[in-house]
């Protein structure tokens, strides 16, 4: 019997993703009793605010429960499965009140008084539009941002206009800037980098441009330079080699030149400067 309740208790923290504050189970004394037990026997973690995880939970969740909060920022965009950066992963949280201490050095607290509290049934994340306005106001370079802003628009999980709407305090100016820069034509993170080192550039460009024949490409500058950007996941194959090839030949017959970056040229920032090295040569022969 004592096994028993044992299982159940477990299997109501599972059903909180993992992690949950005791108090929300509603537990009577044995229930309360029997989870004590749990965690001196290893089976329940113990964690501030009276908060209990099975071994294994991921620390953004735990983190959320203990300041009954949502996860924000890159570790939701994370959990949405947009693409992020590889870096070291601070926790955001976004957390309904003033005066919280961070329990962990890697983790911030964003105050936002409307936030309601979420369910202990619920996983403890922003919804995407306010994700990524927080997103885009407190990160310190626009690239992870954006990244995330381009695949949420891509999908169609949000709009310029919702996440517009919803930047307001501190940040906001810039951050309104930064999402000028987005695109809902982007397809990869390639794309949200490339993109941003032409703009930096100074470079005018289209981007998610259909040519006759051909299909999109990603990029189109000058009305006649196709950039076409290869990341490993989908050109590593000697049959994607050749279809690739076999793709640059059919733009050149329609007057267009092709220009191929690898992840390694974009991800150095090598695209603005080659591609007005591009232009410039190109400019120099027009001269001849």
């Amino acid at each position: 019997m004592g096994r028993r309740i044992d299982q159940d208790l477990l299997e109501l923290v599972r059903g909180c993703y993992g992690a949950v504050r005791l108090r929300d189970l509603d537990l009577d004394r044995t229930g309360r009793r029997h989870a004590h037990k749990l965690i001196r026997a290893g089976e329940l973690n113990e964690h501030p605010h009276g908060v209990v995880s099975i071994p294994g939970t991921d620390q953004a969740l735990i983190l959320a429960r203990i300041h009954g909060g949502l996860v924000t920022c890159q570790h939701a965009a994370m959990y949405y499965g947009y693409p992020h950066p590889r870096r070291r992963q601070v926790v955001h949280l976004a957390v309904p009140h003033g005066g919280g201490v961070p329990i962990v050095k890697d983790e911030v607290l964003h105050v936002d008084r409307s936030l309601l509290p979420p369910s202990p049934t619920e996983y403890p994340v922003a919804p995407i539009p306010s994700m990524l306005a927080r997103y885009l106001r407190c990160d310190p370079n626009r690239e992870a941002p954006l990244m995330a802003c381009d695949a949420a628009l891509h999908q169609g999980h949000t709009s310029v206009e919702t996440i517009a709407a919803l930047l307001r305090g501190p940040g906001s100016r810039q951050a309104k800037h930064r999402l000028t820069l987005a695109s809902p034509r982007a397809r990869s993170p390639l794309e949200t980098l490339a993109r941003l080192q032409l703009h930096d550039a100074g470079i005018p460009f289209v981007d998610g441009v259909n040519i006759p024949r051909v299909g999109e490409v990603d990029l189109l500058v000058a009305g006649w330079l196709a950039l076409e950007l290869d990341g490993y996941t989908y050109h590593e194959d000697e049959f994607q080699f050749g279809l690739d090839r076999r793709r640059d030949r059919e733009p050149v017959r329609q007057g267009y030149r092709v220009a191929r970056f690898t992840r390694q040229d974009v991800e150095a920032g090598q695209v603005g400067e080659e591609i007005r090295g591009l232009l410039a040569a190109r400019r120099r022969l027009a001269g001849t």
